[in-house]
């Protein structure tokens, strides 16, 4: 199995710039978003064609990861209307971060 550095180029991934989140901002689009614990360890990474809905449901406690709000101290998003990046990118960071609430990082173990 090859290693994830050699599958892309981490030094161009860690340049994306992530914003905190602002959910009063309207119409952002889609892209990923990634939620941090008080340790500052990335501990969930999804993706949405519209992150404003999404993220405003998981601030509500309406969706399948309500369970580990309590957890979450900071999230920031990336901006990418293009749902084929989406994919690629929430799979780079799960494979980069490995966060334990995924599915894929939970599966694996």
């Amino acid at each position: 199995m090859s290693n994830l550095k050699d599958l892309i180029k981490i030094t161009k991934i860690k340049k994306l710039k992530f914003s905190p989140i602002d959910l009063d901002i309207m119409d952002i689009g889609g892209g990923i978003y990634r939620m941090f614990n008080d340790a500052n360890e990335v501990i969930y990474v999804g993706k949405s064609g519209n992150l404003q809905k999404r993220l405003l449901g998981h601030v509500g406690l309406d969706t399948h990861i309500s369970h580990i709000m309590h957890e979450v101290k900071k999230i920031e998003w990336l901006v990418e209307q293009n749902p084929i990046f989406q994919s690629l990118l929430e799979t780079i960071f799960i494979a980069y971060h490995q966060p334990k609430y995924n599915d894929e990082v939970k599966d694996a173990k």
